[in-house]
């Protein structure tokens, strides 16, 4: 490997995999192939049209609007987050078709949230156990009966939204221990159809013939021995000793074979699928296989879902500085925050409406979780489009709500690149699985040829997990790594401080 620059091969164009071609590139490697199974860049940040809007099918928040977030520096530095609107004002709605006073469901939405985001600490408990405890504290300890009542419901309402949050379907089946490791970066901001401006940034100086779409990998032969034959004209063997005629043919440890039946050697390959495609795939990807304990990290992860429905309506029903509303449900409680997909439409509670308007037009978002998502993707837009507007009638109290005129819905599961939306830890296990995720190979056959097989992406960082920072930063850890090695560094106006602390 003395005489040649390493080959490295990314294995997945999400923002993980091109983060890190992008940081490799920067340290001066200059033999870097990203390998996309699918036809588009960008990975779980996605855009589609609806109508003349182009509205993200995938991320859409920035978790943590402050400098110390690399996504957050990086969008503003190119002065895109100039554009974000107003957050626009919040509307609360009974099941018995009447508003829900806002500043009521708004302070107890606010206890309900302080109790819901602790951080516990090796408790071993569930998120659902701890909000139900906490929750039924509070209502004890109120006098009036119909009080009690609403509190209870907002409660409830709370619950079911951080299930869309976490893209899981019971708070009984989280860890309350989920954010022991995690780095607060600040405030949530939703800077939606801005997003995939990322992916553009990350791709801006990154050689276009070095990106080869539509490349689905197969196998990945690691800890080997592949030759590469001399160019074509020279002599495979020598004249002279045999050794002269094996000094010519270039050996590699990784064997990346795709699809198409196409073979491309490596020095190191950055694995940067998703945990989905991880659990779908791991088995039969890697010859030889994973080692036991990575085997076990991918199983006890869980890889959770989100449906986005946009919803475009000719004229808009809902009055125009709404930024959200929020359908609550009298008789919940939030002693058991959990889904039920034959009344999958009690977890479509929460809607958005996209701002600015003369930008979207007329669209509002309905988010559901978990197993509530997987089943979404398997209706036809008729069945969404019929039962989501008989839903907001009863909710409204309007009889006179239109069908959309147009209807989109995410199908993140049912991607077979992909396979849903992003990691959560169940009750009972510790992120620090996510740093047995994340470790590198090591080979037994060539112990010398080191960081054969690398891992990137947002299951592998448990300070961050389920965060497009944490794919980003993922990304950047494994290309440090890789520098480490070759003892390469970066020019100084290229580092960041955010890597530092993760």
């Amino acid at each position: 490997m003395a005489d040649r620059s390493p080959a490295i091969v990314v294995v997945g164009a999400g923002v993980a995999g091109l983060a890190a071609a992008k940081k490799l590139k920067e340290y001066g490697f200059n033999d870097v192939t990203v390998l996309e199974a699918s036809e588009k860049v960008g990975g779980r940040v996605a855009t589609a049209t609806l109508g003349n809007a182009c509205v993200d099918t995938g991320a859409q928040y920035i978790h943590g609007a402050s400098e110390e977030n690399p996504v957050y520096s990086l969008l503003k530095k190119s002065g895109l987050l100039n554009q974000i609107p107003e957050m626009g004002e919040e509307a609360f709605y009974s099941n018995k078709g009447h508003k829900v006073d806002a500043n009521f469901a708004k302070n107890a939405y606010g206890a309900g949230e302080k109790i819901i985001q602790y951080r516990g600490s090796n408790t071993g408990k569930s998120l659902g156990e701890h909000y139900a405890e906490k929750t039924q504290g509070m209502i004890d300890s109120l006098q009036d009966n119909d009080k009690r009542t609403r509190m209870q419901s907002v409660f409830a309402l709370v619950g079911k939204d951080m299930l869309i949050d976490i893209g899981a379907s019971d708070l009984s089946k989280i860890s309350l221990d989920s954010w022991q490791y995690y780095i607060n970066m600040g405030d949530s901001l939703n800077i939606a159809g801005l997003m995939f401006q990322l992916v553009d940034k990350l791709l801006e100086d990154f050689p276009k013939d070095r990106l080869l779409l539509k490349r689905e990998v197969s196998k990945i032969k690691w800890d080997g021995s592949f030759p590469v034959a001399p160019p074509h004209g020279e002599p495979l063997l020598s004249a002279h000793t045999e050794s002269a005629s094996e000094e010519k043919v270039c050996q590699y440890p990784v064997c990346i074979v795709c699809e198409n039946g196409e073979e491309i050697l490596a020095d190191h390959v950055i694995v940067t699928i998703s945990l989905g495609c991880l659990k779908a795939q791991a088995s039969s990807l890697f010859i030889p296989s994973l080692p036991t304990e990575k085997m076990e990290a991918i199983e006890k992860l869980c890889f959770g879902n989100i449906a986005k429905i946009f919803l475009e309506y000719e004229e808009a029903f809902w009055e125009s500085d709404l930024g959200s509303i929020s359908l609550i449900y009298e008789d919940d409680t939030p002693a058991s925050v959990s889904t039920n997909k034959m009344q999958w439409l009690k977890n479509m509670q929460s809607f958005s409406v996209l701002r600015p308007k003369e930008r979207f037009g007329n669209i509002l978002i309905g988010w559901c979780p978990g197993d509530i998502a997987d089943l979404v993707e398997t209706m036809t837009d008729d069945e969404l489009s019929t039962a989501i507007t008989d839903h907001l009638k009863m909710f409204l109290g309007h009889s006179n709500i239109p069908k959309p005129k147009s209807i989109l819905c995410t199908k993140w599961r049912s991607n077979k690149f992909i396979k849903g939306a992003y990691a959560f830890l169940p009750v009972g296990v510790d992120g620090n699985v996510m740093d047995t995720l994340a470790q590198p190979l090591v080979g037994s056959q060539h112990p010398n040829k080191d960081l054969q097989v690398l891992f990137a992406g947002e299951a592998t960082l448990k300070t961050l997990y389920g965060t497009v920072q944490g794919a980003l930063l993922s990304g950047h850890r494994e290309a440090d790594r890789l520098a480490a090695h070759y003892k390469k560094t970066l020019a100084p106006t290229s580092a960041t401080s955010v890597e530092k602390q993760v």
